[in-house]
């Protein structure tokens, strides 16, 4: 149970997902690089898990950062430490449990074809938990009691079984 625990508070990747719709790429893009990050513009000509692919080969570092901009441009960017700025927007948190997980969550955001086959697995499983909530509601009166008091409980055993079956989920 200990190794759960420590896995779940030390992911291996941590992502951040910002909407840059008000900036444009270059003054963000050289913001990242003279920080040291790698940076790189998503090709939308290729296969995108090829991208994905090259993009997580080419760099390193445990700090990933998605940034999406006007007409559809996202960059990818990673580095050893966290790059922020705080005219930024405040950005979505994700963590991922390894690069399967980080490889994952990349093809999502970067795809919509792969964004509409990743998130087939997470209605699933809050299909199974509503379900079994209705299920249980309806034999036990108390439970509908117990859930409105306890609710807050699901959303995280959901993101922890997402973490686990997906590898990744939001922070």
């Amino acid at each position: 149970m200990r190794m759960i625990v420590e896995r779940l508070l030390s992911p291996s990747y941590r992502i951040r997902v910002l909407n840059m719709g008000k900036f444009e790429p270059g003054e963000i893009v050289d913001g990242f690089r003279q920080r040291g990050a790698y940076i790189m513009e998503f090709p939308r000509d290729i296969d995108p898990e090829l991208a994905i692919e090259s993009f997580m080969a080419s760099s390193y570092g445990p700090y990933v950062y998605v940034l999406k901009f006007p007409k559809g441009r996202l960059f990818l960017a990673r580095h050893t430490t966290w790059v922020f700025e705080k005219k930024w927007p405040s950005p979505e948190r994700y963590i991922a449990r390894d690069e399967s997980g980080l490889k994952r969550f990349l093809l999502k955001e970067a795809s919509r074809k792969s964004m509409i086959l990743m998130e087939v697995p997470a209605m699933l499983i809050w299909g199974v938990v509503w379900w079994l909530i209705w299920k249980y509601s309806r034999e036990y009166p108390l439970a509908t009691f117990l859930l409105f008091f306890l609710g807050f409980l699901l959303n995280d055993l959901a993101k922890v079984f997402e973490y686990f079956v997906l590898g990744y989920c939001k922070e």
